[in-house]
């Protein structure tokens, strides 16, 4: 379940953001988020490869969602990405915990903690890189343009304040 649901949501992201087109990166994250949900449910259980598909397809859907709504494409794909890699990270960890062939951790400490601080720092980079890049839009106008809802010529009203 795991591994679908992340695959579909990782990749509807990108390829809403990539394709530009809501209804076939639904379908294909969809497509690839059941076909990796189910391929690794598969030497578990039936049930295991059922559950994957489902997750597989829920991620996809919430994935081109994600990706057609952001307005920081740049980020918010490095995010997912990295969500991703944390989430296998613990999925591998937790495998190893079961199968009882859970390795010592070295001085770095548990790989995933230094994967989603490394993760926090990129996004909050790149959080501060786009907003310093960012234009600022100011109006050189100082008086005030009132619309009125008739027909008739809009009413100009000057009040020689300056506009907060």
């Amino acid at each position: 379940m795991t591994v679908g649901m992340m695959a579909g949501l990782n990749l509807g992201t990108i390829l809403s953001i990539l394709l530009q087109d809501f209804v076939l990166s639904t379908i294909v994250s969809v497509l690839i988020g059941m076909f990796i949900g189910y391929w690794t449910g598969k030497p578990v259980s039936l049930m295991a490869s059922i559950d994957g598909m489902l997750a597989g397809l829920m991620g996809g859907m919430m994935g081109a969602m994600l990706g057609e709504m952001v307005n920081r494409p740049n980020t918010i794909t490095v995010f997912v990405d990295i969500i991703f890699l944390f989430v296998i990270l613990i999925l591998f960890q937790m495998i190893h915990e079961e199968t009882g062939t859970k390795k010592i951790i070295g001085r770095m400490g548990n790989a995933g903690f230094v994967t989603i601080v490394v993760g926090i720092a990129v996004v909050g980079l790149l959080l501060k890189l786009e907003n310093n890049s960012a234009p600022e839009i100011k109006d050189s106008n100082e008086h005030i343009h009132i619309q009125s809802t008739s027909a008739s010529e809009p009413i100009e009203e000057n009040n020689n304040r300056k506009l907060k």
